[in-house]
This record gives structure tokens, C-alpha cells and sequence, in this order.
């Protein structure tokens, strides 16, 4: 009973909400030419485009953040400039830059941008632009940067130092003319991941959405084939993780997230859903299972693609798995727990509440090619309720344990030994 008990204080993690069988088309564009970034939120189906060249730098923005990224798909290239550090302001200029090593973001990680690759590895205080003192809580630059900017023309650059949430920074022709001192403070883009700044306008931009509302950004990134290389698909939001499944004979009716692992690289559903020979064509064996920051499972099945003439995403998403339903006062209104799991003694227990008036409920075990194995009529009462499945006569495997309580269907993964 303490174990019951402790479930139910726990609000049944794991317990969870299924749609199987009532997946929605979406079609998602990034414009012709690819000429835009999209967010993309999968619950309701939001998304938030913007031009894809209005920005040359951005600046993470979380609570110990340092990381600044380049726009490298439109042709902005960074390098840190070897011939001196901070001191050597006045001497920049780009002879011999042919043998320079361009640095770019990560394509796994958004806490990794082109900025922050010159790291001294024996520095733990070093953040590749500056050196973290311990006393002051400031990072101070010490590295200089030669950047080129989508126009062809070069600019040096410094990032002076980020202070009490405020990043300082200069830029200048390599002559030293058109200096401009410049800053981005992050409590002017709250919520959001990333503050925006344009070399070439000489001002921030808040172009993205808050960062709790959206999953999944549409667009083009850098990766490395090894050799760094433009790429179109699909990068996935912080706290959200995915899992690739591959080579599956029924993608229609195959849900099994939990066979799969899942990856926090943001670039895991990436750009290789498709290839081109002539046209474009799509994977039809490939799942992707997308854990949102909610503990909401996704699965996507991508079918179509326009290419630069449209820009086009076509997909399936279905919603498989959510940790509970809730009224309209923000209450638990469903919850199912079963154990034990692994079962092996024949027996299963269902422990599941309910906030509303008694009635009835199914439950049912099926394998995981919806095919049913058992069914049973329950009883519900408002509060706790229990019951116990016979699961003598199944096979040892992977089964879905489905709960049916005034139309809604609670569902977990049930594995028997």
C-alpha cells in the first residue's frame, strides 16, 4: 500500500495520455531560397518565422551563458586572429587569412558557438572570448576576431567583456575606422534564447519566440561532412530530446518510443530525412520520437519535401504520450499507474484515480502491432481504484497497457518476462 500511495503522491509519472491513430499533416515552410527560419511548437501547431540573413551575431542568453554564435549560412566567417591577442587592436589586418582555421558554431549543441571555440583546455575559467574571474563575477575578452560579413567586407571584432548580465563589445574596419562600441543585455530579450545583433545595421534584434514556446526550428545550419558544409532541416529547442528510429516495416502503426534511445544533440533529426537523386525523396521506414520539455512523446513521419523552390516541410505528427489530463481548474482528472513492470508472476496491477462521478472503463492489453490480447471491464469510482489483469497466458515481450475512462485512453508500455 505505501508503494500505491507513494505513486499517487508522485502524480503518477509516467502515466500517460495516447491519440494513436489520429496523426495530423503539417506542412512547415522556411520560404523559397530557404529564406527564412521557423519555430515550431507541436502542441497547437504554432510557428514564428523570420528572415534568415537580418542578424550577424547572437548571444546566449541564459542565466550563465556566454555562448555567441555566428550566421554562418549566409556566408558570415569568423577567425580568431593569430598574430596577437586583445593588445594587437591597432595591427589587425588579413594577410595570410587563406591559412587561417574559420571557427563555427556546433551543430549538437546550442551552448557552443563559434565564439567559444578557442578554449584553453588547461583554462577552466577560459570561455574562448574571455577568461572568467572568479572575484568579480566578470569575464574579461582577451581574444581578438577578424569577421567577414555576408557583404564580402571584413570587420575586427572584440567582445570586451560580459558584466551583471551585459555583453560589451567592439567592431571596426581593419583600418580602426568606423568604430562602434556596442552592447546586448539580456534582460531586454527575457525568456528567449538568444539576443540578435546586426554588424551591418549596428543594432540588436529580438527575432525569436519565448523559449518555452516551441520545439523545433526550421531553417539551415552548418555541419560537418567533415569538411563544414550548408545544410536545410531540422534543430531541436533546449530540453527537448529525440529519439531516431530506422528501418521500421510499419511506421503507421509502430509507437514504441521506448525501444529507442533518446539524444539531447540538437541536430538528431538534422537534415538526412531526405535525399536528393534527381528529386527529392523521403526515408519511408524512419520515425522520429520527439520528448518535448513537458515529458510530452511526439511521433513525426516526414513525407515531403519542396526543396528551395518552396521551401515545404510535410509531416505527420501524433501526440502518444503525456504524463496526465487535467480539468479546467488545472486538477489531475485521470491518472494510471500499473506495476509490477517488468511483470513475471501473471498478475498486474492497475491503480487509477478519477476526480469525476463513477462510471465505467476498459482495460485493454494489446501488443505493439494494435493487435488486443486482453480485455477487461472495470469499475471507476471518484478516487483511488484498483484492479488486477491476468497476464498468465502472454508471451514475454513488450505490450501496451490501455486504460479507456469517459473517452479518454491512458496508456503505459507494459513489458512481461
Amino acid at each position: 500500500m505505501k508503494h500505491i500511495y507513494t505513486s499517487i503522491l508522485l502524480c503518477f509519472i509516467g502515466s500517460i495520455l495516447i491519440t494513436h491513430g489520429q496523426g495530423t499533416q503539417e506542412t512547415i515552410s522556411m520560404g523559397t531560397g530557404y529564406g527564412l527560419q521557423t519555430w515550431y511548437t507541436l502542441d497547437g501547431g504554432n510557428n514564428v518565422s523570420q528572415s534568415k540573413t537580418n542578424w550577424d551575431l547572437a548571444f546566449d542568453l541564459s542565466g550563465f551563458g556566454t555562448s555567441i554564435h555566428i550566421n554562418s549560412v549566409t556566408g558570415t566567417t569568423l577567425w580568431v586572429y593569430p598574430n596577437g591577442d586583445s593588445a594587437a587592436w591597432s595591427q589587425v589586418d588579413t594577410t595570410g587569412i587563406a591559412g587561417w582555421v574559420p571557427q563555427y558554431n556546433s551543430d549538437t549543441s546550442w551552448s557552443l558557438g563559434a565564439f567559444d571555440q578557442n578554449t584553453n583546455a588547461a583554462n577552466p575559467f577560459d570561455v574562448g572570448w574571455g577568461i572568467y574571474n572568479m572575484t568579480t563575477h566578470v569575464i574579461h575578452g582577451d581574444s581578438l576576431f577578424v569577421i567577414k560579413l555576408t557583404d564580402g567586407s571584413y570587420r575586427k571584432l572584440m567582445i570586451e567583456r560580459m558584466a551583471s548580465g551585459t555583453y560589451h563589445f567592439r567592431y571596426a574596419l581593419l583600418n580602426g575606422d568606423s568604430l562602434t562600441q556596442a552592447t546586448l543585455v539580456k534582460s531586454n530579450f527575457t525568456g528567449k534564447n538568444f539576443g540578435y545583433y546586426s554588424l551591418r545595421t549596428h543594432a540588436s534584434i529580438d527575432r525569436e519566440p519565448l523559449a518555452d514556446s516551441w520545439d523545433l526550428l526550421f531553417g539551415q545550419y552548418t555541419t560537418f561532412l567533415p569538411i563544414p558544409y550548408t545544410v536545410t532541416g531540422i534543430l531541436s529547442n533546449k530540453g527537448v530530446a529525440v529519439a531516431k528510429a530506422t528501418q521500421i516495416g510499419d511506421v503507421t502503426n509502430y509507437i514504441d518510443w521506448n525501444a529507442h534511445a533518446f539524444s539531447a544533440e540538437i541536430n538528431t533529426i538534422g537534415y538526412d530525412w531526405k535525399t536528393f537523386n534527381g528529386s527529392w525523396e523521403i526515408s519511408d521506414s524512419l520515425i522520429y520520437f520527439v520528448k518535448t520539455a513537458d515529458e510530452s512523446v511526439w511521433k513525426l513521419v516526414f513525407n515531403g519535401f519542396g526543396g528551395s523552390g518552396t521551401g515545404n516541410v510535410d509531416f505527420t505528427k501524433e501526440k502518444l504520450h503525456t504524463v496526465s489530463t487535467e480539468n479546467l481548474a488545472g486538477q489531475e482528472k485521470y491518472s494510471l499507474s500499473i506495476y509490477p513492470n517488468p511483470a513475471a508472476d501473471g498478475q498486474l496491477n492497475l491503480v487509477y484515480t478519477s476526480n469525476t462521478t463513477s462510471g465505467k472503463a476498459t482495460a485493454q492489453i494489446s501488443d505493439l502491432y494494435g493487435r488486443t490480447v486482453l480485455t477487461q471491464a472495470l469499475t471507476v469510482e471518484s478516487g483511488l481504484n484498483q484492479a488486477v489483469l491476468n497476464t498468465s497466458a502472454l508471451a514475454a515481450g513488450q505490450y501496451l497497457v490501455l486504460l479507456s475512462i469517459d473517452g479518454q485512453l491512458l496508456h503505459q508500455l507494459l513489458v512481461i518476462q
